[in-house]
């Protein structure tokens, strides 16, 4: 027989040996489930190699199946439009002394992404531009961003902002003004934990922020 002849009926005899012991096993095991064996074998086929570890899929390296859920501090749902939901909030109608306590959450639930001195004039802006909108006291300063409209015969009152940060516009390319505002409707129905924003492009030629609807 040539060596290429040989090589296939090695194979070939090697399997029928692996099934032939296969088979002498099988009916062992079955010999002593039929007459009540309770013990099992404490060491492992030496042939038999351990099942391989499927490597994590690059997208998912990082995530874990048991990894912690939300941060306590979150702010409102509705206070941001990309955050964690909150579970560390002061009750309803706490009152002013309790705004910090919205502003840490709020700040909390999305990450810093502009330099410290334009985050604080977008949340500073955000917080005279929402005040206007929602009192009518103050829009002439923006007279682009209020456009001439139909005279409303009431706003809300006792208007109070929470929490205001500034961070980039995910949407467009400018930044926008995250607030969380209290205040009384047209209605007199008094709430807080009311979300808004407010967002804003650099005009070229004065290089202020100016809002945009």
């Amino acid at each position: 027989m040539s060596r290429q002849q040989r090589g296939p009926a090695r194979l070939i005899a090697g399997a029928v040996l692996l099934a032939v012991c296969g088979t002498v096993l099988v009916g062992v095991g079955m010999g002593e489930v039929g007459n009540g064996a309770a013990s099992l074998p404490t060491t492992a086929s030496p042939d038999v190699p351990p099942a391989p570890v499927a490597a994590p899929h690059p997208e998912l390296a990082g995530a874990s199946p048991t990894s912690p859920g939300p941060s306590p501090a979150s702010p409102p749902a509705p206070a941001v439009t990309a955050g964690r939901p909150a579970t560390n909030l002061p009750p309803p109608l706490s009152g002013p002394g309790a705004d910090p306590v919205v502003q840490r959450a709020v700040e909390d639930a999305v990450p810093p992404d502009l330099p410290p001195d334009i985050e604080e004039e977008v949340a500073q802006l955000g917080r005279r531009v929402w005040l206007a909108e929602v009192t009518g006291a103050g829009r002439d300063q923006w007279p682009g961003y209020f456009l001439p409209a139909p005279a409303r015969s009431s706003f809300y009152t006792r208007v109070r902002v929470q929490a205001a940060i500034g961070r980039r516009d995910p949407d467009g390319p400018g930044v926008v003004a995250h607030l969380v505002w209290a205040g009384a409707g047209p209605s007199g129905t008094y709430m807080d934990g009311r979300s808004a924003t407010v967002r804003f492009i650099r005009k070229g030629e004065t290089g202020t922020w100016t809002p945009q609807r």
